[in-house]
């Protein structure tokens, strides 16, 4: 399940004030930086930011930035 933000860094913000941990990769294909990945070859082959957490029942949730990839 994902969400689309406007701003990611704020949504961030506010999410890790309410207790959410995000996950941290550095594998191949996906390395993220303070909870943040560029995803390639999504939304026109640019870069989206994007963070990843798990919900109680591992279920992987994220948050894209698509406006940052698409010049919105």
């Amino acid at each position: 399940m994902a969400w689309e933000v406007d701003d990611l860094e704020e949504a961030i913000a506010e999410l890790r004030e309410r207790g959410v941990i995000f996950e941290e990769y550095d594998v191949p294909g996906l390395k993220t930086v303070n909870g943040i990945a560029e995803v390639e070859g999504n939304y026109h082959s640019k870069g989206v930011p994007v963070v990843l957490t798990k919900d109680p029942t591992d279920m992987h949730l994220s948050c894209a930035d698509v406006g940052a990839a698409v010049g919105w």
